[in-house]
């Protein structure tokens, strides 16, 4: 086929010929013809194709359904009346960044800054820091939906904070969790990650400190979550090697998750040292798994991919 409108030509051509013969049969009483072994085989691979194509559109339709309902949902947050009138958050919405088909969803807290200056989430230092890991994860941000529970910035004081940023309060949370509920809804992830102890009180009522929820699953309407420090614990942390060994840690789990759930993960690396040597790239990574490997699997990245 020569360009992408031949293509549809075509196959709009084929789909009016069947037609055409089911509405011939259907005229003539005949719910069967006769054909040789050669126009068979024709027809079941032609059969096999339009399933295919059917499938794409199926997965196209799907995908422009969720951008949409994301699409209308932050409009809904932008005009909420109610979100607007909360005096103790400015008024500048950053609503969510990413693929709304991820099986993969990141929650944090509330935009800083620089995510109100750019109207997306983390993409200040923090930010910066999680791309890092999410590289090292072996996948990229954009394959990724990455959201805020709080969908505008807190005030200090005034609002006139310059580049000072604070954590949103219970109430400002509680006034925002409904648009983070429905996301959730409209991606359906098979795992979320919240990112830090604000966060992780705020979706999932735990107040404990992070380290004693991390390497656990927990629930979101029936949809697996684990517990994480937000980027901004390392960027602050004295004891940064230390630290970035736990954040490794939910990494691992992340990766055993997944590897249970079969699905088709990227590059992954089988050792039992703390550093990344020998690569093993876009292979099934359930066969790496060994059961009461205690997972023995570490993600593909080089130690100085945190730096």
């Amino acid at each position: 086929m020569k360009n992408g409108s031949e293509d549809i030509l075509n196959r709009d051509n084929v789909f009016c010929c069947l037609q055409l013969l089911r509405d011939h049969l259907s005229q003539s009483q005949q719910n069967h013809i006769n054909v040789d072994s050669g126009s068979l085989l024709k027809l079941q691979d032609l059969n096999q194709k339009l399933s295919n194509f059917t499938s794409d559109i199926n997965e196209t339709s799907s995908s422009l359904d969720k951008n949409k309902q994301i699409k209308d949902l932050s409009i809904a947050a932008k005009t909420d009346q109610n979100l607007l009138s909360i005096e103790s958050l400015r008024d500048t919405l950053v609503f969510s960044d990413g693929d709304a088909e991820s099986q993969l969803m990141f929650i944090g807290e509330a935009p800083g800054y620089e995510e109100e200056k750019h109207k997306k989430p983390f993409v200040g230092p923090s930010g910066q820091l999680l791309d890092k890991i999410i590289s090292a994860m072996g996948l990229q941000r954009c394959e990724i939906y990455i959201t805020n529970i709080v969908k505008y910035r807190p005030k200090i004081g005034d609002g006139r904070q310059g580049h000072s940023n604070r954590k949103p309060n219970n109430d400002e949370m509680k006034s925002s969790i409904k648009y983070l509920l429905q996301e959730i809804n409209i991606i359906k992830p098979k795992l979320i990650i919240t990112l830090g102890g604000t966060a992780t009180k705020g979706l999932l009522n735990l107040d404990n400190p992070i380290s004693n929820l991390r390497g656990k699953i927990h629930q979101v309407d029936n949809i697996n979550a684990i517990v994480t420090y937000h980027p901004s614990f390392l960027l602050r942390s004295k004891n940064p090697n230390s630290d970035k060994r736990l954040v490794w840690t939910w990494s691992l789990l992340y990766l055993s998750f997944f590897i249970k759930n079969s699905r088709v993960f990227p590059t992954v690396l089988n050792a039992n040292s703390d550093h990344g040597i020998s690569f093993t790239s876009n292979k099934r990574a359930s066969r790496l798994s060994e059961p009461g490997s205690s997972l023995g699997l570490f993600i593909s990245a080089r130690k100085n991919m945190w730096t």
